[in-house]
C-alpha cells in the first residue's frame, strides 16, 4: 500500500526523512499527479491546507484513509464518506496524557485553571494540542497563553537553543486555594512525531475502519 505524505513543512519533511519502515508499504511524498490513481492508500496530511482539497477528492474516490495532522482546517468539522483520523498530536506519550484528561478532565472544571503553550515562532496555525487540553478541562480556548518569543522560551520555559525552531511545550496548572497540581509536557524535535505516525499507521493497518471521522 502507498502511504502519501502531504506538506512541505518541518513535520512533513521529518516524516519523509525518518524513512519509516512499514511492511508492504511505500512512503511517498504527495504530488498532484497521484490524484488520478485508482487504488486505496493512506494519506498523511501535514500541510497548510493548500493541497487539502485534492487529498479529500482522492480519498472520496478511492475510500483511502486520511490521517490529518494539521489543525484549524475544514477537516476539524468535516463528516467524511471515507475513514479520517484527526491527530492534533502524534507523540504517543502526549496522546496518553490527552486521553487521561479527556476521560477525567471534567473532575477539575470548578477549579482555577491556566494553560500555557509554546511553539516555534514560525507556527501560524492554531495550537491543536492546547485546544484539546482546554476542551477536556472545559477551559476557554481564548484564555490559553501562547508563547512565540524565543527569549522567553529560552529564559522562562527552558527550551534548549537548538530546539527553538522545533518544539512543543504545554503547561497546565490547576489550583484549589494553596493546593496546586501542574502537568507539564515538552517535546523537542520531530523524531517522536515520526515514530508516533508509524505507530498510528501500524494500528490503522490492523483494523477495518468505517467511513467516518475518528480521533486518534
Amino acid at each position: 500500500m502507498k502511504i502519501f505524505v502531504v506538506g512541505s513543512g518541518k513535520l512533513a519533511n521529518a516524516i519523509i526523512d525518518a524513512q519509516l519502515s512499514i511492511q508492504s508499504c511505500d512512503v511517498i511524498k504527495w504530488d498532484s499527479k497521484y490524484t488520478y490513481l485508482p487504488e486505496k492508500a493512506i494519506v498523511i496530511h501535514a500541510g497548510s491546507g493548500r493541497q487539502l482539497n485534492e487529498c479529500l477528492d482522492f480519498c472520496r474516490k478511492t475510500k483511502s484513509i486520511l490521517i490529518e495532522l494539521s489543525t484549524g482546517l475544514e477537516t476539524d468539522t468535516l463528516l467524511p464518506d471515507f475513514p479520517m483520523i484527526l491527530c492534533p498530536n502524534t507523540s504517543v506519550l502526549l496522546l496518553k496524557t490527552l486521553h487521561m484528561l479527556n476521560v477525567s478532565g471534567q473532575r477539575f472544571k470548578d477549579y482555577d485553571i491556566s494553560i500555557t503553550e509554546s511553539h516555534q515562532a514560525s507556527k501560524k496555525t492554531e495550537p491543536g494540542t492546547a485546544f484539546a487540553f482546554a476542551r477536556s478541562l472545559s477551559f476557554p480556548v481564548e484564555k490559553i497563553v501562547s508563547v512565540r518569543n524565543p527569549e522567553i522560551q529560552l529564559r522562562d520555559i527552558g527550551i534548549p537553543h537548538e530546539f527553538l525552531d522545533k518544539h512543543a511545550y504545554h503547561k497546565i496548572v490547576i489550583k484549589d486555594g494553596t493546593d496546586e497540581i501542574t502537568i507539564e509536557t515538552k517535546v523537542l524535535g520531530h523524531n517522536t512525531y515520526a515514530n508516533g505516525v508509524k505507530a498510528i499507521i501500524t494500528a490503522v493497518l490492523k483494523h477495518n475502519l468505517e467511513n467516518r471521522r475518528y480521533t486518534v
